[in-house]
């Protein structure tokens, strides 16, 4: 079965506890092989990049806890899907969880506006028609005569 692209949720315990669940866009679990990382910063803080633990069922771990403050938390995955989610989690509160979407389909390009001077190619054959018209009109001329 095909699946469009993976869903990340960054999930917390509110105690420093940090998993992600990854999903596919239809909704149904990522299993097998995965690999994700995870970053976090706060204030005077920085953990990681560090490896998630696959769990199974789509859940992945940091073993790890984070300490108390306000951490903006990055979860990047690159097996089996390329997906991000990135998630504000205080610690300590209660257990938050935070999905982030598919990024958007890119609108389709704009054809390149074309390089060719189509009006000066057209006026140019234009001008060899009429100077190719002109000798053969006066060629005949001249072999009547």
């Amino acid at each position: 079965m095909a699946h469009a692209g993976a869903v990340l949720t960054v999930h917390s315990d509110g105690a420093g506890s940090v998993w992600i669940t990854a999903k596919w866009a239809d909704g149904h679990p990522v299993t097998g092989s995965a690999s994700a990382i995870l970053t976090a910063t706060a204030t005077g803080q920085r953990v990681g990049p560090v490896p998630l633990k696959a769990l199974g069922d789509g859940a992945l771990t940091y073993s790890g806890q984070l300490a108390p403050g306000r951490w903006t938390v990055t979860a990047e995955m690159a097996i089996p899907a390329v997906a991000r989610c990135d998630a504000q989690l205080q610690v300590p509160a209660a257990p938050a969880a935070v999905t982030c979407a598919l990024p958007e389909e890119p609108a389709p390009a704009a054809p390149a506006p074309s390089t060719t001077p189509w009006g000066v190619i057209t006026l140019a054959c234009a001008a060899v028609l009429v100077v190719a018209m002109v000798f053969l009109v006066g060629r005949g001329r001249r072999s009547r005569r």
